[in-house]
């Protein structure tokens, strides 16, 4: 993952303030509310102020790109907010609603993914910026362009038989009659490749010069939109503006112009564009190489879907929703159970049974878990039968109910491990039934591992604080040693190879240096130091608890506090 594009960061970083800051969050939204419908109440504005500047600070504690700049928009759109009830104070209330049901989700995004993606902030960035008239930020704001030279290869020369600036007029009425067409919605797509023709047009007649980059990045781009590879969005129809002004200059100023550079904010959102786009065509692969450009760790239909994800429900409400299946799951269950010790017959006196599974079926579907709810589906036919007794039901088909309701079970506790994006729920949906059941139990078994582990680690801290306030009495420690081999089977248990190794170095030092029997000098300052060591593990086992594949260089704060008590990890 390229880390200009989509930042990794350390969960557990925001962890520590979430609660607190979602708050805050909540705080200042509440009050922003009673200020709508008390717009002259000026403390009731000041606190939200007040709220804002705190969430503007802590969020820079935090250095997540582009909420910083989010959170900065927010405090200079709200101080500008006049007292009453007039139509400015209202329009100026709009935008800052948005931005606070955006911002809780984006912490919840970026603790779940464990990455921080600045472009998906630019839109409400933007509609900050336009309510108070400040120049909008590109979508290539934060896309690492930093040279424009080009290294393509050279071009044949053009002999041109008639008057420069009379091609470039002929061209770029080309440009503007289809750009016309695309703008009013008719033909866009040929009407794109018109576009393109004219750019790529211009690009030969300019040679190798400095102006023929522009139409060269230019044609490709709008080649891409023309084949759906790019969303024909607003910001990037303003773009065919931009474009004609340079094909203007050109037509006016003639030759004199054809080695000025490009404007260079122009051209960094067209190579964005390119590369955005994620396309294997041959030009776009020269372009790429010619500019040297940045690797993206998304292309446009991947953060197509960020951006739907960003949108839907929180965490918080997949949860409620996962304990409420969850909760329609255990009755059914319980009901099937009564039936295979009392007889099936007493389905046939428990009607909210159907009701009961269509329920979960019919949430299953919307939330977009097909496969699932396709084999709920075709269980609750057989026990309509049952009921209606135009069927009998063995053991064996009460058991094969019981086994599609354990398979749901599994399949709804993922949904509380991962966000709804299309891509997670396909996951879903493709496992099967042994697949869900024996990942919901690994989870449950690996959570258990975390737990002891974790449970441990605070046992030793104890046993420290004792061994320290006793006059350092080693009855208090003796236990350590072996509570510490405990932790490292977890962590291999857990295919924590780092870790592993962080422990076993510590149990060494224990064993050796703690129980060894031999006096300690500066024994005070080798215990803080030890204690350095578990934090740091106990830091680490908090981020892996919500991504198993947390970063890992918290522990060098572990290997560093045990070299310096002579105890290095192995390597």
């Amino acid at each position: 993952m390229n880390n200009d594009t989509a930042e990794t960061f350390n969960p557990a970083s925001l962890k520590l303030v979430h609660d607190e800051l979602v708050a805050t969050i909540e705080s200042a939204a509440s009050r922003l509310e009673r200020f709508a419908a008390d717009s002259e109440n000026g403390e009731l504005l000041q606190l939200c102020i007040d709220d804002i500047k705190q969430i503007r600070g802590t969020l820079s504690l935090l250095q997540l790109r582009g909420v910083d700049l989010l959170a900065q928009e927010l405090v200079e759109h709200i101080t500008d907010i006049p007292l009453g009830s007039h139509e400015i104070t209202q329009a100026k209330l709009e935008p800052i609603t948005s931005v606070f049901f955006i911002l809780p989700r984006y912490l919840e995004y970026c603790s779940q993914t464990g990455r921080s993606m600045a472009i998906l902030l630019i839109p409400y960035i933007n509609e900050l910026r336009r309510a108070r008239k400040a120049p909008l930020l590109a979508d290539s704001h934060y896309f690492p362009q930093q040279h424009f030279e080009s290294k393509r290869a050279p071009q044949p020369e053009l002999d041109i038989p008639e008057d420069f600036r009379q091609v470039v007029r002929r061209l770029r009425h080309m440009y503007q009659v289809a750009m016309l067409n695309v703008l009013q919605g008719k033909q866009a797509a040929p009407s794109l490749g018109m576009m393109a023709r004219a750019l790529e047009r211009l690009d030969k007649i300019c040679g190798n010069r400095a102006q023929a980059k522009l139409w060269w990045v230019g044609s490709e781009v709008l080649t891409l939109l023309g084949k759906d590879k790019l969303q024909l969005s607003k910001t990037r129809k303003m773009l065919f503006g931009a474009i004609d002004r340079d094909i203007k200059r050109l037509q006016f100023e003639g030759e004199a112009v054809l080695d000025r550079e490009p404007p260079e904010a122009l051209l960094k959102e067209l190579l964005y564009l390119v590369v955005l786009a994620g396309a294997d065509s041959e030009r776009s692969a020269a372009i790429r190489a010619a500019f040297s450009t940045p690797e993206l760790s998304y292309t446009e239909s991947s953060l197509i879907r960020e951006q739907e994800y960003l949108k839907g429900p929180s965490a918080t409400t997949v949860s409620s929703m996962a304990a409420v299946l969850q909760d329609e799951l255990r009755n059914t269950k319980n009901i099937l159970e009564r039936a295979a010790q009392g007889g099936v017959e007493m389905l046939k006196d428990t009607p909210e049974l159907g009701e009961n599974l269509k329920k979960v079926a019919d949430t299953l579907t919307i939330v977009g878990l097909q496969a699932p709810a396709d084999s709920l589906k075709a269980d609750m036919v057989k026990i309509q039968t049952w009921q209606e007794g135009t069927a009998e039901a063995s053991p064996d088909d009460l058991l094969g109910v019981a086994d599609t309701l354990l398979y749901i079970e599994s399949t709804v506790t993922g949904l509380t491990k991962m966000n709804l994006s299309d891509e997670k729920l396909a996951q879903l949906n493709a496992l099967s039934r042994a697949e869900a059941l024996s990942s919901s139990q690994i989870m449950e078994a690996e959570a258990l591992v975390i737990e002891e582990a974790e449970a441990g680690l605070a046992l030793i801290k104890r046993g420290l604080t004792s061994y320290a306030e006793s006059n350092y009495d080693i009855g208090h420690i003796k236990n350590v040693a072996s509570t510490l081999s405990s932790v490292r089977g977890g962590m291999l248990v857990l295919d924590l190879p780092r870790a592993a190794k962080v422990v076993a170095a510590s149990e060494r030092f224990v064993n050796e240096a703690l129980l060894g029997g031999e006096p300690l000098a500066a024994v005070q300052h080798l215990l803080e130091t030890f204690a350095d060591a578990v934090i740091s593990l106990e830091y680490y086992l908090d981020a892996i608890k919500s991504d198993r594949n947390a970063d890992t260089s918290v522990l060098q704060v572990a290997e560093e506090s045990l070299q310096a008590l002579g105890y290095p990890v192995a390597s």
